[in-house]
């Protein structure tokens, strides 16, 4: 173990082939390569940038319509391979060509961007079709028949309800569709988020459509610690992925943002507002939604808002500061309603349908076919769930791993500041959701690194009821 590097990989293949057929290995031209994948994107991308001596760009006659593969294996342990699942091997289409400088001369440095051949597809191939079944199966025979998708592609694919949809797409792309079915569906009334489907592409796998419930039970079973590795001998006798390891190390981290109550307020992050025609039964309803109302449904991330909820005193005063002898003059402020009860701070108008698709005579009798209702809050705490992972980030950065995927929790030990009370911290229990994820890999030195971007959708206990200054002593007087 000692002879291994932390983010060790090695490389299978990095060969680009051309609409005529000629292929070339760019493995020792190649200066770095990045790969992306998020839950908000259909499908994996990258880019490749090589230190080119033999004008490919022109002898290959490039287009923009070459292919290139990237496989790619993380180290195991000394002579061990790593499990084919744990493998990142995908063809991917180039796109775009940028950024061509002349390192040298007879040399020229450029960037290749690439991503998924199939991206293409979505993007203009168009739908003018009428689809019945559920919003899964839809979207299933949709990327199957119109996007080239084969079905031993899909990692996993949850069923939604109702059954018994019918939709007409109105000559929409197949990207827009996909978009449309994500946001419409739902996994149920018991669902931790009403409306809360993702579609996205792994690196090392294939297609996901998943609720962000699933996503919250699919924890990665190592933690990742700020410790650093160097001085620990102990760390070459663990291997490189296990907990311990040299790739379980966070090399650096920060947090873009940890809340923007402001942002979260207008975009319904805690509460909204719906209202809703029906031009059958001429009838408006309201559905509100409330963020506290939300978070008692299923188990969440962590289990409590990332904001004070509930009833609390509309004025506040600086009467009851921390103790000490010097105190400024009293003043009071008053303060808006408890932000989940605020409905108003964004509104939405929405129409519904009811025997869209039969022809019965009265309003009762059942449909054989629904069209798109609006009979609760779905939409708005889709709305929410998505404004909610803008809130609390952190990105760190670990050592290259093809073991991990976005759609997975992860726990992150990272110590608290020296200059705190020394006490952990009761609120954040360092689990974090995978959103997006990017990685970054040096050919020429088979290292590589992975920015990991997380998010808290909850805490694990209502800020409330934290006491993190209850055992500081009072300051003294200056």
């Amino acid at each position: 173990m000692s002879n291994l590097k932390a983010g060790e990989f090695s490389v299978e293949a990095l060969a680009i082939v051309n609409q005529e057929g000629d292929s070339i290995d760019v493995t020792d031209l190649t200066l770095g390569v990045e790969l992306f994948e998020s839950i908000y994107n259909k499908f994996c991308t990258g880019n490749i940038t090589l230190l080119d001596g033999l004008n490919l760009l022109t002898n290959y006659r490039f287009t923009g319509q070459e292919y290139i593969r990237v496989s790619i294996k993380q180290k195991e342990g000394l002579n061990q391979e790593p499990e084919k699942k744990f493998t990142i091997d995908k063809t991917f289409r180039i796109y775009k060509v940028s950024d061509v400088k002349r390192a040298r001369e007879g040399t020229q440095v450029y960037k290749l961007s690439f991503c998924d051949p199939r991206m293409f597809f979505v993007r203009r191939k168009r739908m003018s079709k009428v689809m019945r079944g559920s919003y899964d199966r839809m979207l299933q025979n949709a990327l199957i028949e119109e996007a080239n998708l084969k079905p031993s592609e899909f990692d996993w694919f949850e069923e939604t309800e109702p059954k018994n949809l019918q939709f007409i797409c109105p000559n929409w792309t197949v990207g827009s569709f996909v978009d449309y079915v994500v946001a419409e569906s739902n996994i149920g009334e018991n669902a931790e988020w009403k409306n809360g489907m993702f579609f996205f592409q792994t690196l090392n796998g294939g297609f996901r459509f998943s609720s962000i419930d699933t996503m919250f039970s699919r924890e990665f079973p190592i933690e990742f610690s700020y410790k650093p590795r160097s001085g620990d001998l102990g760390t070459e006798d663990i291997d490189l992925n296990a907990a311990g390891g040299l790739n379980s190390m966070i090399k650096s981290y920060y947090k873009p943002q940890q809340f923007d109550t402001l942002r979260g307020t207008v975009g319904g992050a805690y509460a909204s507002l719906q209202k809703t025609y029906d031009p059958v039964k001429k009838q408006e309803l309201d559905f509100v939604y409330d963020l506290d109302e939300t978070m008692k449904r299923g188990k969440h991330l962590s289990g409590f808002p990332l904001i004070r909820t509930g009833d609390y005193e509309k004025t506040l005063t600086t009467e009851n500061m921390i103790e000490r002898t010097k105190s400024p003059s009293v003043t009071e402020i008053d303060i808006d309603l408890s932000p989940n009860k605020e409905y108003e701070s964004l509104v939405i108008y929405d129409n519904t349908t009811t025997h869209q698709f039969d022809n019965e005579t009265t309003v009762s009798s059942p449909e054989s076919f629904s069209g798109l209702k609006y009979v609760d809050n779905a939409k708005l705490e889709r709305r929410a769930l998505l404004e909610i992972l803008q809130q609390h980030k952190i990105i760190v950065t670990i050592p290259m791993r093809t073991d991990l995927t976005v759609g997975n929790v992860i726990k992150l030990l990272i110590p608290q500041p020296e200059s705190g009370t020394g006490k952990d911290d009761e609120v954040n229990d360092n689990r974090y959701l995978i959103t997006d994820l990017s990685l970054i890999l040096d050919i020429a030195g088979k290292e590589g690194e992975m920015n990991l971007e997380c998010v808290k959708e909850s805490f694990a206990k209502q800020i409330s009821e934290a006491k993190p200054l209850e055992e500081i002593e009072p300051a003294r007087e200056i």
